[in-house]
């Protein structure tokens, strides 16, 4: 697995196919886009992708917990 500085030199079109062989974790939606996030290793990686143009817009890599905020709001939990 690389580290998140590692990902950060990589060219731009391994950055999204590199996330992908992560560990998919959650999916949001965000403007209309989906959000995929999957656990890259070390760090996070976050997937924008354009359901209509069935197409990866944007990607983002992250370290720590600052970036799982909008995630957590979607965590169901059974209360008895």
């Amino acid at each position: 697995m690389l580290t998140i500085d590692e990902y950060q030199a990589l060219d731009e079109a391994e950055k999204p196919v590199y996330i992908l062989q992560g560990d998919f974790l959650a999916d949001r939606e965000e403007n209309g886009l989906t959000v995929q996030m999957y656990n890259v290793g070390s760090f996070y990686g976050e997937l924008y992708y354009d359901p209509l143009a069935n197409k990866i817009l944007r990607w983002r890599a992250f370290e720590g917990t600052l970036g799982l905020g909008p995630y957590l709001a979607h965590i169901r939990f059974n209360m008895r």
